[in-house]
C-alpha cells in the first residue's frame, strides 16, 4: 500500500468520524473539513477547502496555535458568525510540528452532534447560574449580620459610639475593640464592616478562645491535602483566605497563644500566608478587627502578649461602653428584646413603669447580655401580659443605685484609686479629653491629673 492510499484511508476515516474535525495548513488555509463539521456550521465542506480560516471562522485561534506550537485542550470557543453565531463549544486545537516547523493544526469539537452541544451548553449555563446563586448566598451568610442600625440607643454615649464606628470604617487600618464581657463587641465589629467599602465581601469571625492549640495554624492558614494525619485529601482553606478582600474578626484576641501571636504579626506585616504542608505563598487582602475584654496593655507588661503585635492591632481603638454608662437606653433595649420574644412565641408582654425604674437602678455587671437574659426570664416566668416588680429577681429589685466601684479585698486605698481613675475617665470624655477643663472641673492640679492618668491603660482612655 502506497502513501496516497494511506492518506486516502486516513481522509475517509476522518470524513465518517462523527465528531466535527478541521485541518488548517501552515499557510492558515483550510486543508480539510469533515461532513460533521460542515453540518454543524451549515456549509458544504468542499466549498471551504483552500480558503483562509478567517473567511469561515472569523475568530479562529488556529493561526495563533500555528505560531505558538502550543496545544489548546478543552478550550471554550464562541462563534461570531453564521448559523452558529453566539454558540459556545469546547474544542481541542493540536499543532502538528516537524523539525521545529508547524505543518498544520488539527481541530476537534468535543461533541458527537449538535444536540449534544446544545444540551451541554444549556447544562453548563445552568451550572454557572447555580454557582453564581450559591456564591451569592454563601457571601450573604458569611457577611455581616448587623449594621449601625442594630446598635440601639439614642443617648450621648451610643451616638458617640456610632460616630466612632463610621470614622474607623472609612479607613483600612486595624481596629481593636475593648470593653467588658457582654457589651456587644461583635455587634460593633459587624457594624464597622457593614459601613466600610468591604461590606459586600466576606466577614469571617474567629473565636480565639474556642480553638484547640494544635489547630490554630490550620484554622488560620489552611493546609494542603494530606499534610498531616486526618487532613482532608483536597486540603482546606484557612480563615485568612476565606476573608480575602473582606474582614477577619478576631474575637477574644487576648486568648491567642504566644506562638500564634508571632505568626499573626508576620501575616499582618507581609500580607501573605502559606498553608500547612505547602510552599506557595498566597497574598491576602484582609482587614483585621480584634476584640477583647482583657487589659492587653497589662498583658504586655506581664509578658503574656507581644508588644509589637499589640501596637499593630491597636492602631484604631474603640471602647465598647458598659450598660451602666447608658442606662437611659434600657427602655429601648427592653422593647427590642420583648419584640423578638413576641415574634418567637406569639405572645406580647409589657413591663410596668416600676420595673423600668428598677432596671435603670441596677449596675448590670453582665451588661446587655445579662439584660437579655433577665428580660427573657421575666417573659417566660410571668403569667399575665404585664410584667410587674414582683417578677423581678430580688438581687435586682433591691440593688442600690449604680456604683462604678465594686468592693475589693485589696482595701480602701485600692478602691479610692479605682474611684479616682473612673472619675478622671468620665470627666475627660465629657470634656473631649481637654486636660485643663478636666483638671478645673475636678478641682485638682494638672500634675495630679497626669499622675492619675499614668495609672490608666490606653484602652480605658
Amino acid at each position: 500500500m502506497n502513501k496516497e492510499n494511506d492518506l486516502s484511508i486516513y481522509k475517509k476515516a476522518l470524513e465518517v468520524f462523527p465528531m466535527p474535525v478541521l485541518l488548517v495548513g501552515a499557510d492558515e488555509h483550510i486543508l480539510f473539513m469533515n461532513k460533521s463539521y460542515g453540518e454543524f456550521l451549515g456549509i458544504e465542506p468542499s466549498s471551504v477547502i483552500g480558503k483562509h480560516v478567517y473567511e469561515v471562522i472569523e475568530n479562529s485561534r488556529t493561526p495563533l496555535v500555528l505560531k505558538t506550537q502550543k496545544a489548546e485542550y478543552a478550550d471554550r470557543h464562541k462563534y461570531t458568525q453564521g448559523k452558529v453565531k453566539d454558540r459556545e463549544i469546547i474544542v481541542h486545537r493540536i499543532p502538528i510540528v516537524e523539525n521545529g516547523k508547524s505543518l498544520a493544526v488539527f481541530g476537534l469539537l468535543m461533541f458527537t452532534s449538535i444536540e449534544d452541544l446544545m444540551a451541554l451548553a444549556e447544562k453548563n449555563q445552568k451550572i454557572n447560574d447555580e454557582l453564581a446563586y450559591y456564591k451569592t448566598k454563601f457571601i450573604e451568610l458569611q457577611s455581616s449580620k448587623y449594621s449601625l442600625d442594630s446598635i440601639l440607643g439614642h443617648g450621648v454615649v451610643i451616638q458617640t459610639l456610632k460616630e466612632e464606628i463610621v470614622k474607623v470604617a472609612s479607613v483600612r487600618s486595624t481596629v481593636l475593640i475593648t470593653g467588658e464581657s457582654g457589651v456587644g463587641k461583635e455587634l460593633i465589629a459587624h457594624s464597622i464592616h457593614h459601613c466600610s467599602e468591604r461590606h459586600e465581601r466576606m466577614f469571617v469571625r474567629v473565636n480565639c478562645a474556642a480553638i484547640p492549640e494544635n489547630l490554630f495554624e490550620s484554622e488560620f492558614f489552611g493546609y494542603v491535602g494530606g499534610s498531616f494525619s486526618g487532613a482532608s485529601k483536597s486540603g482546606k482553606m484557612g480563615k485568612f483566605e476565606l476573608a480575602n478582600g473582606g474582614t477577619l474578626f478576631l474575637d477574644e484576641i487576648g486568648e491567642l497563644p504566644v506562638f500564634m501571636q508571632s505568626k499573626l504579626l508576620r501575616v499582618l506585616q507581609e500580607r501573605e500566608i502559606t498553608r500547612i504542608g505547602g510552599n506557595q505563598t498566597i497574598p491576602v487582602d484582609v482587614r483585621i478587627i480584634a476584640a477583647t475584654n482583657r487589659n492587653l496593655g497589662k498583658m504586655v507588661q506581664d509578658g503574656d502578649f507581644r508588644e509589637d503585635l499589640y501596637y499593630r492591632l491597636n492602631i484604631l481603638n474603640i471602647k465598647a461602653p458598659s450598660l451602666r454608662e447608658h442606662l437611659e437606653d434600657i427602655p429601648e433595649l427592653v422593647e427590642d428584646i420583648l419584640e423578638g420574644l413576641k415574634n418567637e412565641n406569639g405572645t406580647k408582654k409589657v413591663l410596668s413603669k416600676e420595673v423600668y425604674t428598677i432596671l435603670q437602678k441596677y449596675s448590670w455587671p453582665g451588661n446587655v447580655r445579662e439584660l437579655n437574659n433577665v428580660i427573657s426570664k421575666l417573659y417566660y416566668m410571668s403569667d399575665g401580659d404585664e410584667i410587674t416588680a414582683v417578677h423581678v429577681p430580688r438581687h435586682i429589685r433591691y440593688a442600690e443605685r449604680v456604683s462604678p466601684i465594686e468592693t475589693t479585698e485589696e482595701g480602701l486605698d485600692a478602691m479610692v484609686e479605682e474611684l479616682e481613675k473612673h472619675l478622671v475617665i468620665e470627666t475627660l470624655r465629657k470634656n473631649d479629653n481637654n486636660i485643663t477643663k478636666t483638671a478645673n472641673f475636678l478641682k485638682i492640679s494638672r500634675p495630679r491629673l497626669y499622675r492619675i492618668m499614668e495609672k490608666i491603660s490606653s484602652e480605658e482612655l
